[in-house]
């Protein structure tokens, strides 16, 4: 088993992108129907080797990610990825989660964590996350930011 780190990401949310022939529609959220949401883009998210500032070990692409308000206080917040098991080792995230932490206007007003499930080696497998989070009397319509934050994670050799 191996240590590794990940760097804090993130993206600013807005309207779900409209559909066009060239671009999947969006994986998240999976019922538009129950309620506003706003949607955004991660384009890799990866953990790396402790020691090393470039050695990936393991990590997701294509990560969207949206926000749904589901009533008044709460909201849904949900994640579609791609885990990239190409890398130098298998990423084991039962004990070791993803941090994700909903912005309003540079504040943080709900988080969740993701235990993923084993970014297997020699994979490229899609991944899901959702949740249900209370933000309490944030307005929904001022959350305009996800974070992925720092986190450390852990890592297993492949084979």
């Amino acid at each position: 088993m191996g240590n590794c780190y990940s760097y804090r990401q993130f993206c600013s949310l807005g309207p779900l992108p409209p559909r066009t022939p060239a671009r999947p529609d969006p994986q998240v959220p999976r019922d538009h129907k129950l309620g506003p949401c706003v949607h955004g883009k991660i384009g890799s998210f990866y953990f790396y080797e402790k020691g090393s500032d470039d050695d990936a070990a393991f990590g997701f692409f294509d990560v969207e990610l949206s926000v749904q308000s589901i009533s008044t206080g709460k909201v849904r917040i949900e994640l579609y990825c791609v885990a990239d098991g190409y890398q130098t080792s298998r990423g084991v995230g039962a004990s070791h989660p993803v941090k994700l932490a909903i912005m309003a206007d540079g504040k943080i007003v709900g988080s969740a964590e993701w235990c993923f499930a084993d970014v297997i080696c020699g994979h490229a497998d899609p991944m899901n996350f959702s949740t249900d989070i209370d933000i309490g009397d944030t307005s929904f319509s001022l959350i305009d930011r996800i974070d992925l934050l720092k986190v450390d994670g852990l890592s297993a050799p492949c084979g």
